[in-house]
C-alpha cells in the first residue's frame, strides 16, 4: 500500500498545529500560517508535496463547505432582495475593475491576452478568505458584509463565465466565444431553477425523514452527501464547486435545521480551508519572488490601493454610507482562488506565459496574504480616513445615553441582552416596570432597539457608560453576561459606584459563586442548578409532597449553595470539560478495598479540604453513615465524591494507596 500521500498530510497537519498555535501565542490569523507552510513544503523550498493534485482537490472540497455553509446564512427570498446589491453593484464592479486593469495593461504593452487575462483574475476577490474572517469577526449581519457577500456572489458567478471563455480565447471565432457565453448563462440559470425546485420541495421531507431518525451519524453524512453531491453537479456543469455549494446551502437556509447543518459541517470546513491555504502556499515561486520582488511588491500595493477605492466609490454610491464603502472596499481589495485558476487554466491553454504567469501568481497570492491584516486594521484606517465621522467617541455616546435616560426612575438595569437578558425584559415589559439595557453586539441592538426602548450599545464593563444609563437612580441591576470574568468586573463596578442597590447574576452554573459573592453580588443565579432544582420543585409537587416541605427542600439547597446538585455521573457519551473547554464537575463512587491504606481510620476532612472535592455519602452495606467524619472506614464501604476529574482521581489514590 502507497503511504505516499497519508504522510504528505500528517506532514501538513503536524505543521499546521505547531504553527497555528505560535499565531494563536501572538494573535495573529491562523490563514498565514497556513500560507506559511505552503510555501514552506511547497517546490519553492523543500518541494515536500508531491502528490499536488489529490491536496488541491481537498481543498477545494473545503471552499465547497465553505461556501455551503454561508450559503445556510441566507435564503431565496434574502437573495431577491439583494439583487440590486447583486447584480448591480457586483455587475458594475466586477466590469470597472476589469476594465481599469486591462487599461493599466494595455499602457504597459502587455499583449492582449495577459492583460485581459490579469484584468479578469484580478477583479475577482478571494472569497475564501474573506468570507472566512467575515465568519470569524461575526459580520456576516453588518451593513458592509452583507455588501461584501453580495459582490462576492457576482464575482462568483462572474468567475465561472471567465473560466468558461478561457478555451475560447485562443480562437479567433466570435462566434464560438458567444457560443460559450450562451452556454454558461444558460447552465447557471438551468442549475438554479433546479436546485430552487430540489430545495423547495426534496430537501425538507429529506432532512426530516433523517431528523426523525434521531441518529447523529445519520444526519451528518446526509449534510455532506448534499453538499458535496451539489459541488459535483456544478463540476459536471463545467460551472464552479463553490457556486453549487453556495446554491445547496442557500436551499436550506430557511429550514428549521439550518442551525445544526451549520455546526457539524464546521469541523470539515474548517480543516479543509486550512489545506486549501496550504494548496495557495504552495504554488508560490519564492525565486522568481526574490528576483523581481520590487516589482511585485509594486504590483501588489497598487492593486490593493486602486481596487480598495474603486470598490469603495461604488459601494458609496450604492449605500449614501462612507464608512462601511470603505470597509468593503478594503475587505475585497486582494486577488482570489479564482485568480489563481484562471491564470492556471491560461497556462495549460498555453495562453500565457511562463514568466507572466508566475508573477500574476505571486501578486495574488502577496495580496491574499495581506487580506487579514486588512481587515484586522479596517477600522484603524477607517477612522483615519474619516477622522470627523459622525460615529460618536465613547464620552458622547455615554452622554447621549445619559440625555435618553434622564427621566428614568426606579428601573432595572439589565447588563447583557441575550436569550436571559430579553426574557426578563419582557416579563419587566409586561408588568409595566422600567428598565433600560446595555449589550456589546451591534446587530443585536440594531434589532432590539427598533422594536424596544432604552436598548443601548456599550461595553457594561464602563463606568461611564452604567452611570449614563441611571445606575445612581435604579432600583435593581441584573447582570447577564455569559463570561465569568466580565460578569465579575460589571458587578465590581456597580458595586462600587451604588453600595446599597442589589444586584442579581445569572451564571451559566456555581463555579464562580463565590468569587461573584466576594465582589457584592446579592444573589447568584446559577441558570443549570435552578432549571433543575425547578422541574424537582415539580416532580415532588407531582408526588403529593406537601408545598411547605418543597418549599423548604429547595430553600435548604440554595443555602447549602446547590451543594447536593453538584457533579453528575458520566455516561457513555459525557464529556469531561464543556462547549468552551473548562472541565466540568462529577459524581464518582469510591469502593473501598480490603487493602486500602484507610481501612479502620476515619475520613481526615482536613486533608481532604486540600482538593476541590465534596463528600457527598458513605454508604456501608447500601445504608448511609450519618457521621462522615467521625466514622471507621471498611473494606466495601463507597463514598460518594464531585469535584473535578483530577482532583478526584488525586482523593481515590490517597484513599486506596496513600
Amino acid at each position: 500500500m502507497d503511504f505516499s500521500f497519508y504522510n504528505q498530510l500528517l506532514l501538513i497537519f503536524a505543521c499546521s498545529v505547531m504553527a497555528i498555535a505560535l499565531l494563536n501565542k501572538l494573535r495573529m490569523p491562523p490563514i498565514l500560517g497556513y500560507l506559511a507552510i505552503g510555501i514552506i513544503l511547497g517546490p519553492a523550498v523543500s518541494d515536500s508535496i508531491a502528490d499536488y493534485q489529490t491536496i488541491a482537490l481537498l481543498a477545494e472540497i473545503g471552499v465547497v463547505f465553505l461556501l455551503f455553509s454561508i450559503g445556510l446564512e441566507f435564503s431565496f427570498a434574502q437573495l431577491v432582495a439583494m439583487r440590486r446589491l447583486v447584480l448591480g453593484l457586483g455587475g458594475i464592479q466586477v466590469i470597472s475593475v476589469t476594465a481599469l486593469i486591462f487599461f493599466v495593461g494595455w499602457l504597459f504593452q502587455l499583449p492582449i491576452t495577459v492583460a485581459l487575462l490579469a484584468a479578469a483574475g484580478m477583479a475577482l476577490s478571494s472569497t475564501a478568505i474573506v468570507s472566512k474572517e467575515l465568519t470569524e469577526h461575526n459580520e456576516l449581519r453588518t451593513e458592509h458584509g452583507q455588501i461584501t457577500i453580495a459582490i462576492l456572489i457576482f464575482q462568483d458567478i462572474a468567475a465561472v463565465l471567465f473560466l468558461t471563455l478561457i478555451p475560447t480565447l485562443g480562437s479567433d471565432s466570435y462566434q464560438e466565444l458567444g457560443h460559450a457565453v450562451l452556454l454558461a448563462l444558460g447552465k447557471g440559470i438551468g442549475l438554479f431553477i433546479a436546485m430552487l425546485f430540489i430545495g423547495k420541495f426534496l430537501l425538507p421531507k429529506l432532512f426530516h425523514e433523517v431528523a426523525t431518525a434521531r441518529s447523529q451519524e445519520l444526519f451528518l453524512l446526509t449534510v455532506l452527501v448534499v453538499a458535496l453531491f451539489a459541488g459535483w453537479i456544478t463540476h459536471f456543469l463545467s460551472l464552479s464547486m463553490a457556486l453549487g455549494g453556495f446554491l445547496a446551502g442557500m436551499m436550506l437556509g430557511e429550514s428549521h435545521y439550518r442551525h445544526q447543518i451549520e455546526h457539524d459541517i464546521r469541523p470539515f470546513r474548517d480543516v479543509l480551508l486550512g489545506l486549501f491555504f496550504v494548496s495557495v502556499g504552495a504554488m508560490l515561486n519564492l525565486n522568481l519572488f526574490i528576483q523581481n520582488w520590487m516589482i511585485i511588491l509594486v504590483a501588489t500595493v497598487s492593486l490593493l490601493a486602486v481596487k480598495s477605492l474603486l470598490i469603495a466609490i461604488l459601494t458609496y454610491l450604492f449605500s449614501k454610507q462612507r464608512e462601511s464603502a470603505l470597509t468593503t472596499g478594503l475587505y475585497l481589495s486582494q486577488s482570489g482562488e479564482f485568480c489563481l485558476a484562471l491564470i492556471a487554466l491560461a497556462g495549460k491553454q498555453q495562453l500565457i506565459d511562463q514568466e507572466s504567469q508566475s508573477l500574476l501568481l505571486a501578486i495574488s497570492i502577496l495580496s491574499m496574504v495581506t487580506t487579514p491584516f486588512m481587515i484586522r486594521y479596517s477600522s484603524l484606517i477607517v477612522k483615519w480616513a474619516f477622522p470627523l465621522s459622525p460615529i460618536k467617541p465613547a464620552d458622547s455616546h455615554a452622554q447621549e445615553i445619559a440625555q435618553l435616560t434622564h427621566k428614568l426612575n426606579r428601573h432595572t438595569i439589565i447588563c447583557g441582552y441575550g436569550r436571559v437578558g430579553q426574557s426578563i425584559g419582557r416579563f419587566l415589559k409586561q408588568q409595566q416596570l422600567p428598565y433600560t439595557a446595555l449589550d456589546d453586539d451591534p446587530i443585536r441592538i440594531k434589532e432590539a432597539s427598533k422594536a424596544e426602548s432604552h436598548i443601548y450599545y456599550g461595553d457594561c464593563r464602563r463606568i461611564e457608560l452604567l452611570k449614563a444609563i441611571g445606575l445612581n437612580k435604579a432600583c435593581l441591576a441584573v447582570v447577564c453576561i455569559d463570561d465569568p470574568s466580565q460578569a465579575i468586573t460589571i458587578t465590581k463596578n456597580i458595586r462600587s459606584l451604588r453600595g446599597d442597590i442589589p444586584i442579581i447574576v445569572r451564571t451559566r452554573d456555581d463555579t464562580y459563586l463565590e468569587a461573584l459573592k466576594e465582589v457584592g453580588a446579592t444573589e447568584v443565579i446559577p441558570e443549570v442548578l435552578e432549571s433543575s432544582l425547578m422541574l424537582i420543585s415539580h416532580v415532588l409537587v407531582m408526588l403529593d409532597q406537601p408545598g411547605a416541605v418543597v418549599r423548604k427542600l429547595i430553600d435548604q439547597v440554595r443555602k447549602d449553595r446547590y451543594q447536593l446538585l453538584h457533579g453528575y455521573y458520566q455516561g457513555e457519551k459525557s464529556t469531561l470539560i464543556d462547549a468552551k473547554g473548562k472541565p466540568r464537575q462529577i459524581l464518582h463512587a469510591i469502593t473501598l478495598t480490603d487493602d486500602a491504606v484507610c481501612i479502620d481510620q476515619p475520613l481526615n476532612e482536613q486533608l481532604l479540604a486540600n482538593y476541590s472535592v465534596e463528600i457527598h455519602d458513605i454508604k456501608r452495606n447500601d445504608h448511609p453513615i450519618t457521621n462522615r467524619f467521625g466514622t471507621l472506614l471498611k473494606p466495601g464501604d463507597c463514598i460518594l465524591v464531585s469535584g473535578l476529574a483530577e482532583d478526584i482521581e488525586q482523593v481515590e489514590n490517597l484513599l486506596l494507596l496513600g
